[in-house]
């Protein structure tokens, strides 16, 4: 994409809000209009004043260059694509699967094993159906029994530890990311994913109106099931 120069007539910031008027934190954004200028041309596009600085909005940055800003778990700039103000549509053949996503998070939570210095989990076919069965669950906070009688029920003889977690505003393609991410960034899910005690490997991913139930199970050949 070629770079285009941007020059205002006085120094300014870029800032996302709506509104001719906006406050935050006891402070207000009052419209101010400047000279505004692209590759030398001057442009149409309202100022805020701020404490005595102007900015400007970054989608109407976006919008009067020519590169794509949205919101989507964040503020997204695509300088690769023409301004529209919304997130691309995907199509729905590139969307991942419930599979993928699963085979995603299995390559993740051994990567972060490696990082720190483990062997890699062994896929296991019995964690692998437990684990979905208890997504399927919707839970959002631990079953105690009812996962311990999952995993005997799917052919898993011994004892085993396991995480959960569940969440909104993320699309498909980041399902696996995200979980392993909030896994990684909590002290006790942590340790479990890099616990040197397990060898096998089973993960669960349902997603219900918009909200995604993942679920990693790690095996322990030398524990036991409290319910077997």
């Amino acid at each position: 994409m070629k770079k285009k120069e941007f020059a205002l007539g006085i120094l300014c910031g870029a800032m996302l809000f709506s509104g001719a008027t906006a406050m935050a934190a006891g402070i207000t954004a009052e419209p101010t209009w400047q000279n505004i200028y692209v590759d030398g041309q001057q442009v149409a596009m309202t100022a805020y004043n701020i404490a005595g600085s102007n900015y400007v909005k970054l989608r109407d940055i976006g919008q009067q260059i020519g590169f794509n800003v949205y919101w989507l778990d964040g503020v997204q700039i695509d300088t690769d694509a023409p301004y529209t103000g919304v997130a691309p549509v995907q199509e729905a053949d590139e969307l991942p699967t419930i599979e993928e996503i699963r085979q995603e998070m299995i390559l993740r939570i051994n990567e972060v094993r490696r990082e720190n210095g483990v062997p890699e989990l062994v896929v296991n076919q019995s964690l692998m159906d437990a684990a979905q069965k208890c997504s399927a669950m919707l839970n959002t906070s631990h079953k105690n029994k009812e996962e311990c009688l999952t995993v005997i029920a799917c052919g898993y003889p011994h004892g085993f530890n396991c995480n959960l977690t569940a969440f909104t505003g993320v699309g498909m393609h980041r399902i696996a990311e995200k979980a392993v991410t909030n896994w990684v960034n909590s002290p006790g899910h942590f340790q479990t994913m890099i616990g040197a005690d397990y060898d096998s490997l089973g993960v669960g991913v349902t997603i219900d109106n918009g909200r995604a139930f993942c679920y990693m199970m790690v095996g322990n050949p030398n524990a036991y099931n409290p319910y077997a």
